[in-house]
């Protein structure tokens, strides 16, 4: 088994008609997802989470929201070097707020993206503990004034 390390972030808007609203790549299928990627040498968690929100969906001027790491992980299978690797992923991930007039350019790797409110983003994301931790996030923002500068 290969053992990799991730970071990425929840990034958030708040909608001047709709409230809050929550950035979700689209991959493929049915697989919608925060921006996150594999940590390199020599790289924080934060670093990581803030390098792959910016290749992946171009969104740069953010805010972290000081106080939330959620860790998580999972299990999945990938082809490499002509064989099925069994990969377990460790994912740290923070939450940071994006300007409302924040327009993402996505990378090639990604087939798409929404801001969803937090029950439709549940609604896409697939597993369980990201959910959770979607609901703590949303939990915390309710709890904090709208930066208004």
């Amino acid at each position: 088994m290969i053992r990799e390390k991730s970071a990425g972030l929840i990034v958030f808007r708040r909608h001047p008609q709709e409230g809050v609203q929550y950035f979700i790549l689209y991959h493929r299928g049915n697989y919608w997802n925060f921006p996150k990627g594999k940590m390199e040498a020599g790289e924080s968690e934060m670093d990581t989470a803030v390098r792959e929100t910016a290749e992946e969906a171009g969104l740069k001027d953010l805010r972290v929201v000081d106080g939330f790491r959620q860790p998580t992980d999972f299990f999945f299978k990938e082809s490499r070097g002509g064989k099925t690797e069994l990969i377990k992923k460790d994912l740290i991930l923070y939450l940071a707020e994006a300007p409302f007039s924040a327009v993402p350019k996505l990378s090639i790797e990604h087939n798409g993206y929404a801001w969803f409110d937090f029950a439709m983003a549940c609604k896409f994301l697939k597993f369980k503990r990201t959910k959770e931790i979607l609901a703590e996030a949303d939990s915390l923002i309710g709890k904090q004034p709208a930066d208004r500068s």
